[in-house]
């Protein structure tokens, strides 16, 4: 129980699955148990920094773009992160789209706001992201709805994708 309540509460957070076998759910069967203070997991430990070599990489990417595009999802909500977002987009002009589950990391009255992107999404944001020549993902999933067709999504754009999941990197979109 300790295991999963620690899968849940870090890296992304969200439901966990815990099978209990019948037998133990009897209240005449009485097992000690005792909370562990620190938990490891070989198969599980998410990453809270960046490689440095890609971080360098990436910055200078982002300092190179002439149209570039931000693309948050909802790790930025989950971490609270918005302050940091914001930051970014103002420092540099870049515009902002979201996720559906990133809307409200970015204020929508801000004059670089595009509004959401994808099936349900703004036409500007949309464009947008066609004709980027680079898209910095933050927190966000390359979804179908997102995308539509894989070979046809921004298909000039280099990309470059902060996520908390090492995993969720190249998953949809293979970054180059």
């Amino acid at each position: 129980i300790a295991k999963a309540y620690y899968i849940a509460s870090t890296g992304r957070p969200g439901p966990v699955v815990v099978d209990i076998p019948k037998d133990v759910t009897d209240p005449n069967y009485k097992v000690p148990y005792e909370w562990p203070e620190n938990i490891k997991m070989r198969s599980y430990q998410p990453t809270n920094k960046g490689h440095r070599g890609q971080v360098k990489r990436a910055v200078k990417t982002l300092l190179a773009a002439k149209r570039p595009v931000i693309y948050s999802g909802g790790g930025v909500i989950l971490d609270n992160a918005s302050e940091q977002l914001i930051e970014l987009a103002q420092r540099f002009n870049y515009p902002v789209t979201h996720t559906l589950m990133g809307l409200g990391a970015y204020p929508a009255t801000d004059r670089q706001f595009l509004g959401m992107l994808g099936m349900h999404g703004t036409y500007q944001a949309n464009m947008a992201m066609h004709n980027a020549d680079l898209i910095i993902a933050i927190g966000a999933r390359f979804d179908d709805r997102i995308t539509g067709k894989i070979d046809e999504f921004s298909p000039n754009s280099k990309k470059v994708h902060i996520d908390i999941y090492p995993s969720s990197i190249n998953k949809i979109i293979i970054f180059r």
